[in-house]
C-alpha cells in the first residue's frame, strides 16, 4: 500500500494503539474473543501461530541465555537451537507474506477503515524485517563461535540472545495490535463474509 496516512505509529516504542487504528475493539474486546461465534477456525489458526511466535521467541532467548551462563554444553545447545531458531526465523516470513499477499487485502475490502491499521501492520512488517536480519547475524556469528572457539562462547551468545530478545519484544507488539485490529473485524463479520476463512 501507498503511504497514505502519514500518522502511522513506529512500532518500536509503540506500546497501545490509537482508536482510528483498532476500530471495533471496544466493541468486541479480548475477553470476548474465546468463546464468540464468529471465532472460527481460521481465526483460532492465526491466534495459535501468533502463541507460537511468542513461545519460539522467549525459548531461544532463554536457550542463549543458558548458553552464556555455561548451564548447557555447546554442542548439545546447537543440536537443541538450530533447526528452532531457523524454523522460526521461517515462519515469520512466510506468516507475513500470507497476510501480505492474500488476508491484509481481503481485510481492507471489506472496510475502508481497514485500509490505516492494514498500512500499519505492513509497516510493522518491515521494521521486524530488519530486527529478524539483525538477528540471524547475530545468530550465524554465535554458530561460528561455537563451531571454533567454544570457550569464548559467551559474549556471542549475549549477543544472539539480545538480537533475538529485540526481535521478540518487536514482534511481540505487531502481534497484539494486528489482534487488536484483525480479530473484531472477524467478529463483527465473521470469517465467510470476509473471505478469509
Amino acid at each position: 500500500m501507498s503511504n497514505t496516512f502519514p500518522d502511522t505509529l513506529p512500532l518500536i516504542g509503540r506500546t497501545a494503539l490509537p482508536v482510528r487504528f483498532a476500530f471495533l475493539l471496544a466493541d468486541y474486546p479480548r475477553a470476548v474473543w474465546e468463546g464468540h461465534p464468529n471465532n472460527g477456525q481460521w481465526c483460532q489458526f492465526w491466534l495459535q501461530r501468533h502463541q507460537m511466535f511468542r513461545d519460539f521467541s522467549e525459548a531461544l532467548t532463554d536457550g542463549c541465555t543458558q548458553l552464556a551462563d555455561a548451564n548447557v554444553e555447546a554442542a548439545a545447545f546447537q543440536e537443541w537451537f538450530v533447526p528452532r531458531v531457523n524454523f522460526y526465523f521461517g515462519e515469520i516470513d512466510t506468516h507475513h507474506k500470507v497476510e501480505e499477499y492474500h488476508y491484509f487485502p481481503a481485510l481492507a475490502q471489506a472496510d475502508a477503515r481497514m485500509a490505516r491499521g492494514i498500512e500499519l501492520l505492513e509497516g510493522d512488517h518491515r521494521t521486524v524485517h530488519d530486527l529478524l536480519l539483525a538477528a540471524h547475524q547475530a545468530v550465524v556469528a554465535l554458530g561460528t563461535v561455537i563451531r571454533g572457539a567454544p570457550a569464548e562462547i559467551a559474549g556471542p551468545a549475549l549477543r544472539a540472545r539480545d538480537g533475538l530478545a529485540a526481535l521478540g519484544s518487536g514482534l511481540g507488539r505487531h502481534l497484539d495490535d494486528e489482534e487488536d485490529i484483525v480479530v473484531p473485524l472477524i467478529l463483527d463479520r465473521s470469517e465467510p463474509v470476509l473471505g478469509i476463512g
